[in-house]
């Protein structure tokens, strides 16, 4: 479907048909006519219900239709409420009605197997038919609070407020609704996508990004049908307004129930991960994360800065707040001169001045009206927390009011956030509906209420940071495949001609995999910086070599895997590093083909690699990177250490081709071993532009040559003279 797909007929009707319509709100047809009507929808309602119709019945005032072929030409929503029998003919009779868009609620599609999956097929093929919009199936349906539109089957009926929900789990729709209930939260719009047959994350998104209603967009998500495009409509949207994911299936047995639920692909972590930080999604990783920061997204504004005040009368929370913002964005700033002597003039004598700002367990609500206030004029300070245990001396009810008036009065005129955390049950209770009444968003526990003014702050640098890269973006020239050059890449490499050649050679001879110096090669020509190297058939031969090449240089034993395919460096070979002079590389050539032909008579040896020897002292590094070709997102890069360390301990970084230099840069920072690059504890410290340009060249390669499958550089040797690609793997689709 179109980007520009307007979902106006879906959102916004003028008239609704409800198919299968019941009087008995025990019925799913029965709860969605209630829900609409309850709801003071003022469009015209169709209820269709065959027997209604001819026992000349009304259902909720309203004059049943006897089948769908009774419509009027071109209603814009029919909510079909039938099983998946009568589903499929349905909506072929709702198509032939010219009908707009059609909500399918039935489950037992694609869910359950082989002939759910084909009539699931079957649904999505008369739609695209007709040109009509198809939520689900297996949906709840969807909520439209501006126009007072409710055709779901939940049991609530939301206020009017700024968040927007979309959900793969109908049970997560019912759920979010609850909690935003309970909390006196409003909501925009609601939508279950279900099986998402034709409408997906993707259209749902453009159109939450589109609405004006809608402040903040909130999701839950198993799986995306098309990540190429849900990138696109992500940093669409995200340049608007901020997007918050709960993405599931994130563990094999997470992976199994959503396959189970929807009967999708839950798809790699680490590219979800890439693709929601590429795209400006805060990606959630609990449910309660999720409910936290929606609270502070839909009522306060980004801060300015880290500088965070906290406020409590209790010293033990306010610990726990600095030792939360210590592992946050944010900081805890010393208040300046002027604030401090305002609170020494206020403050009780034995109340501490600094950041935490603790009043003391005696404090009153008149006590934190004037800690507030004077907090919020300090200019270093640029969010507030506002904590209250419940003491004997304190006025919950009371405090709660004067914070809600300091943070949205006059008091405050630069709009700082502010947010609070009343601890305790019943006793604040009433105080914290109050807050939440007012707009300002109240936590149970500390660490909660830093980890969401934290993300306020990290969505505004991410927006920041994202308008700076679009000005270098339009101020960049672009290469013929219309990517934006910049000076971290090669201009002047061979590469395009040359390494597709190789690669096309390799598929027309049926090969799978490329490896030594053929690979090698290829990555040379990729702009990638490879040393030189050459197969060696003989110890003659590896003698002339190591002549052309230079000395010093190093060997390392080259196999045929089947017998067939270029050469590779044997796995866990021997390798004979830095040979000086031309009598060191003959002893090292026979001494490695004559320990594999005792060790592993077996293996085809083609020979050795003899290879330039890198200018990496002691104190270097072995790298590795590579990419693999993923399904539903594409090229998907890591960078780490070589060897299995790294994948153990979760030490690698990834990122989604293709890679815009800030990219580059932060796969770097993201590992724990930056700091060794950077000649911590005597390590060698490594030129970052260097790897930076690797990675920069091995995404454009990954988006050049569409018959790889993934490709693997390793080792990369990494030391202060440069970065060296010392071998290659390249697995062919």
């Amino acid at each position: 479907m179109s980007e520009s797909l307007s979902l106006d007929a879906l959102f916004a009707p003028a008239s609704i048909a409800v198919v299968g319509a019941s009087r008995s709100r025990s019925k799913v047809g029965g709860m969605v006519l209630a829900n609409l009507v309850g709801a003071g929808y003022r469009g015209v309602v169709h209820p269709v219900n065959p027997a209604a119709a001819h026992a000349g019945e009304s259902l909720a005032g309203l004059p049943a239709l006897a089948s769908s072929a009774d419509l009027p030409p071109g209603v814009d929503l029919a909510v079909v409420c039938l099983p998946r029998e009568q589903a499929l003919p349905e909506l072929a009779v709702l198509a032939s009605r010219g009908v707009r868009a059609a909500i399918v609620l039935a489950a037992g599609f694609r869910e359950t197997g082989r002939q759910g999956y084909l009539a699931e097929q079957e649904l999505t093929r008369i739609a695209e038919a007709a040109g009509m919009l198809l939520l689900g199936p297996n949906s709840l349906g969807l909520i439209n609070t501006a126009c007072d539109l409710n055709v779901s089957f939940a049991a609530a009926h939301p206020k009017r407020g700024g968040v927007s929900f979309f959900s793969q789990s109908g049970a997560m729709c019912v759920s979010v609704l609850d909690w935003a209930m309970s909390l006196g939260l409003g909501f925009s719009k609601f939508v279950s996508l279900g099986n998402k047959a034709r409408l997906n994350e993707a259209h749902v998104l453009r159109a939450l990004g589109d609405d004006q209603d809608t402040r903040v967009i909130l999701g839950y998500c198993e799986s995306v049908e098309d990540g190429q495009e849900f990138l696109a409509a992500a940093r669409e949207v995200t340049a608007k307004k901020p997007v918050l994911l709960l993405k599931a299936g994130i563990t094999p047995a997470g992976a199994r129930a959503v396959s189970a639920h929807t009967g999708a692909a839950s798809g790699s972590p680490a590219a979800y991960r890439a693709a929601f930080r590429q795209a400006g999604i805060i990606h959630v990783q609990e449910m309660s994360d999720l409910f936290g920061l929606a609270q502070a997204f839909a009522t306060q504004p980004p801060p300015a800065g880290p500088g965070l005040a906290v406020l409590t009368n209790a010293g033990g929370p306010g610990i726990l707040a600095a030792d939360a913002c210590a592992r946050t964005a944010l900081t805890l700033p010393r208040p300046t001169q002027a604030t401090l002597a305002r609170l020494g003039e206020t403050l009780p004598g034995f109340a501490s001045l600094y950041n935490p700002v603790d009043l003391l367990g005696d404090a009153g609500a008149e006590r934190y009206r004037a800690g507030l206030s004077i907090l919020l004029a300090d200019p270093q300070l640029h969010s507030l927390l506002v904590i209250l245990t419940p003491t004997a001396r304190c006025e919950p009810l009371k405090t709660a009011r004067i914070v809600a008036e300091l943070a949205t009065g006059p008091e405050n005129p630069q709009g700082k956030p502010v947010a609070a955390c009343f601890l305790g049950g019943a006793g604040v209770r009433p105080a914290r509906e109050a807050l939440l009444g007012a707009g300002i968003p109240c936590y149970d526990y500390p660490e909660a209420a830093v980890a969401a003014l934290s993300a306020l702050y990290q969505q505004r640098q991410l927006r920041q940071e994202r308008l700076a890269a679009e000005g270098c973006a339009r101020s960049a020239p672009e290469t013929a495949a219309g990517e934006p050059t910049c000076d971290c890449l090669p201009r002047d490499c061979p590469w395009d001609d040359e390494a597709l050649a190789i690669i096309e050679a390799a598929h027309a001879q049926g090969l799978l995999e490329l490896g030594g110096v053929t690979a090698l090669e290829a990555a040379h020509a990729a702009g990638l910086p490879v040393l030189t190297t050459g197969l060696a058939r003989t110890s003659a031969d590896a003698v002339r070599l190591a002549g052309e090449i230079g000395l010093p240089v190093s060997l390392s034993l080259a196999v045929r895997e089947g017998g067939a395919g270029a050469p590779w460096p044997l796995s866990g070979g021997a390798r004979f590093a830095r040979l000086t002079d031309e009598a060191a590389v003959r002893r090292a050539f026979l001494a490695i083909t004559s320990a594999c032909a005792r060790q592993q008579p077996e293996a085809s040896v083609a020979g050795c690699l003899v290879q330039a020897a890198a200018n990496v002292p002691r104190g270097g590094f072995e790298i590795a990177v590579s990419f693999t070709r993923d399904p539903q997102f594409g090229p998907l890069l890591s960078f780490g250490q070589a060897g299995v360390g790294s994948e153990l301990l979760g030490d690698t970084s990834y990122r989604l081709a293709p890679l815009t230099p800030e990219d580059a840069r932060e796969m770097l920072r993201e590992v724990r071993f930056y700091p060794l690059l950077r000649g911590v504890q005597g390590g060698a410290v490594v030129p970052l532009e260097a790897l930076e340009r690797l990675l920069l060249a091995l995404s454009r390669l990954a988006l050049r040559a569409p018959r790889l499958a993934g490709a693997q550089l390793g080792p990369v040797l990494a030391g202060a003279q440069g970065v060296f690609v010392a071998g290659a793997r390249l697995t062919l689709a």
